[in-house]
């Protein structure tokens, strides 16, 4: 029998400057067999065990010394460590505690290094842009170095434009800098993904890559009657798949057969399914006035059982039907 002095420890509060901290938990053998440990796991990465190798002899004394290191952790935590033995069952011993952040800086704000300066990411989301119109947006930076760091220019293609330069950082200052989109030249509707550089004088890294991201959408609210006739136009064979009955753990696939039958090039912009257990595989993207594609779904019926129905949302920018719904159903037999 182990008898531990207490199987909770409270740290109170404590800095995350401060680093880690430990407390060990001591036990007892009261039993006649040598007590041996065997494995402890954590239930976090932040939790270091330690304990005593040797078998703990009847009567004898040994312990398990629980580090808890704090970093990036803020407000309470409950960490616990599970003691696997010879004896019989699983030990449990927890910590807890609440941690007092240490102040953030520039450095925590600007966690992208690109030679002396820092950058809040690498990237820059426009998000929605409305078809023949110009949206902005912004890449956050800060001169960690200890000289003056001149933008020069930017490489980009046609549709994408910096900020006018040159742009001024000194030391220890951030900047915003506005970075333009234009739909009025790309034309293109869906998800677009685009490499611009930023030049510089840094001397650590002149050349500074970002990826510039949009959806290039139509604006349904500002089109009148006739852009709406010549709209493009999404039409399934059908909306439902019925699998049947099916034994539980069965993966099955099915197609769903659509059609462009608008005026407009129609762009799938995604799906997504209600349950992790179906999976969807498109064939196209843009499909063209008359064009046929198909979205292929394959469902997993691993720890179903009974009637099951799954809805698979497609959105498209058919301004009629932006967001279009499959459905797939089956009975599931348990094989127990």
């Amino acid at each position: 029998m182990i008898e531990f002095e207490k199987v909770t420890h409270d740290f109170g509060t404590i800095n995350e400057t401060d680093g880690a901290v430990y407390y060990e938990f001591k036990f007892i053998n009261r039993g006649k067999v040598p007590f041996e440990i065997t494995k402890i796991e954590p239930s976090c990465g932040c939790t270091t065990p330690d304990y005593s190798k040797e078998p703990v002899k009847g009567g004898k004394s040994g312990y398990v010394r629980v580090t808890f290191d704090p970093t990036n952790k803020e407000g309470g935590f409950n960490e616990s460590v599970v003691i696997e033995s010879n004896a019989k069952g699983k030990l449990y011993l927890t910590i807890t505690g609440i941690v007092n952040p240490r102040p953030r800086t520039f450095l925590d704000d600007y966690p992208v290094v690109m030679g002396n300066l820092r950058f809040k990411v690498h990237h820059v989301v426009m998000g929605e842009v409305f078809r023949n119109s110009i949206d902005t947006g912004f890449i956050y930076a800060y001169n960690a170095g200890s000289k003056t760091i001149k933008i020069s220019g930017f490489t980009t293609p046609d549709h994408i434009r910096g900020e006018i330069t040159p742009i001024i950082i000194q030391p220890n200052e951030s900047k915003s800098i506005q970075v333009y989109f234009s739909s009025y030249i790309y034309q293109n509707l869906g998800y677009n993904f685009d490499r611009i550089h930023m030049i510089t004088d840094d001397a650590n890294m002149p050349e500074k890559e970002f990826v510039v991201v949009a959806n290039v959408v139509n604006n349904y609210s500002e089109m009148k009657e006739e852009d709406l006739k010549n709209a493009p136009k999404i039409e399934f064979e059908k909306s439902v798949h019925d699998f049947g009955t099916v034994n539980q753990g069965q993966v099955l696939t099915t197609e769903f057969k659509y059609k462009n039958t608008g005026k407009d090039q129609l762009v799938i912009y995604d799906t997504k399914s209600s349950c992790g257990c179906t999976a969807t595989t498109m064939g196209k993207t843009r499909v063209e006035p008359g064009e046929e594609s198909v979205i292929k779904v394959v469902y997993n019926t691993k720890g179903k059982k009974g009637p099951s129905s799954e809805a698979i949302t497609v959105k498209t920018n058919d301004p009629n039907q932006p967001e279009f719904y499959l459905y797939i159903k089956a009975d599931v037999k348990s094989i127990n």
